[in-house]
């Protein structure tokens, strides 16, 4: 299960494979246009602690276009040990991380962007 509310909260099951789409705009408010060879990094961290980074996720731009997706794999989102509760963690979204970076989502005047992960059952035997 993934859901991106309208609070830009992503929820997501740990375990589960998710694709998220990222696209952002101009100061003018036109569509931007990320370009082949840009980086698009999401990084999860722990709440409260930007310096625990339990997830990094770079795409390299292959062509010029209006959207990017950021796929992670069910190993990516198994974060930590298994959980019995919803987990909140800090996320941010920044293009070109290593030159010039820009956040394209992140903590802004109404708070951290949270990235929720919920309980999966654990695989094997009884």
């Amino acid at each position: 299960m993934i859901k991106i509310d309208e609070e830009k909260t992503i929820h997501l099951t740990r375990g589960d494979s998710a694709t998220i789409v990222v696209t952002a705009q101009n100061y003018d408010g036109s569509n931007y246009e990320f370009q082949k060879g840009d980086t698009l990094r999401l990084k999860v961290m722990s709440k409260k602690k930007v310096e625990e980074i339990v997830l990094t996720k770079d795409i390299i731009i292959d062509s010029n276009k209006e959207s990017v997706e950021i796929e992670l794999t069910s190993d990516e989102t198994r974060i930590g040990d298994y959980i019995n509760k919803p987990v909140t963690y800090w996320y941010e979204i920044e293009l070109n991380p290593n030159n010039n970076s820009t956040t394209i989502i992140g903590y802004d005047d109404d708070g951290p962007k949270q990235f929720k992960l919920y309980p999966e059952g654990k695989n094997g035997e009884k």
